[in-house]
């Protein structure tokens, strides 16, 4: 007589859904940390190809970076940016988009606008397919003085595709300058060492500087971030979460939890009484 094949019990197909099941709990983990130590690895290799082309660019600018050198007529990015210019308080930006801008003029050295996207950027929604200022920085038209123009972004907010902040103070002189890095930065208000819960400008507590709007994102002087009600932290669901990269105007980036981005912030103005690092929304 010939045998019929036997087939899964009941029993046993659900004993192998809840083997599978277990190792997927088990599996995921691992999963989302390789993840994450992927995205952390291409976010510092952006910001070393970013380093990289600003060196470029001020080797071929009299030794000065754009956020250094006028925007008429000189190719720079000054008058987008708010400076330091020596004081605690500092300047707001003439025209605003500063970060972006910098980037912008920058875009032979960076070959692709990818180099600007963070991979774990969880607040814009991807990286901008050309250096235009619609796809970059989310405008609708040139920008015009004072930041007048409007922008127009993903969910009709007004979000461009750059995930970096720019020190417009950075100068080649101080190679322990801070020029570049991840833009999930806010005030800690609770401990010296907690992380933020905003951003820059995505509250009332995180204010911007004076003059500047959400939409153009000014600057931020640094001599607030050691003060204890404005200690100056990574946010704690942006990025890298509680960590994240910076470069240096050596060429060099570091990965950095919240307690060793004081510690090269500090570093970072030894040669200047501030700097004003600036923000894209």
């Amino acid at each position: 007589m010939k045998q019929l094949d036997k087939g899964f019990t009941l029993v046993e197909l659900l004993v192998v859904i809840a083997l599978i099941g277990m190792l997927v709990v088990l599996l995921m983990p691992a999963l989302a940390s390789a993840k994450n130590r992927d995205a952390k690895i291409t976010c510092i290799s952006n910001l070393k190809q970013v380093g990289l082309a600003f060196r470029l660019w001020e080797g071929e600018h009299n030794d000065r970076y754009p956020m250094a050198i006028s925007s008429y007529g000189t190719g720079g990015t000054s008058e987008f940016l708010a400076h330091s210019s020596g004081s605690a308080t500092p300047t707001a930006p003439g025209r605003g988009y500063g970060p972006g801008m910098s980037y912008l003029v920058m875009s032979n050295e960076l070959s692709t606008p990818k180099t600007l996207f963070c991979p774990a950027d969880n607040i814009h929604a991807q990286a901008a397919t050309n250096f235009s200022y619609s796809s970059l920085l989310g405008l609708t038209s040139v920008p015009g003085s004072y930041g007048s123009v409007t922008q127009t972004g993903e969910n009709g907010t007004a979000f461009s595709r750059v995930s970096y902040f720019v020190n417009a103070d950075a100068t080649e002189a101080n190679p322990q300058d801070i020029i570049s890095g991840d833009d999930n930065i806010g005030n800690q208000t609770s401990s010296l060492t907690g992380a933020a819960s905003y951003r820059f400008g995505a509250s009332a507590n995180s204010p911007l500087v004076s003059g500047a709007s959400a939409a153009t994102c000014g600057g931020i002087t640094t001599t607030a971030y050691s003060a204890a009600s404005h200690n100056w932290a990574w946010t704690a669901n942006d990025f890298h979460r509680n960590f994240g990269n910076l470069g240096f105007t050596d060429g060099s980036c570091q990965s950095a939890s919240i307690a060793s981005f004081h510690y090269f912030l500090s570093n970072s103005t030894n040669s200047t009484p501030t700097e004003t690092f600036n923000f894209m929304p």
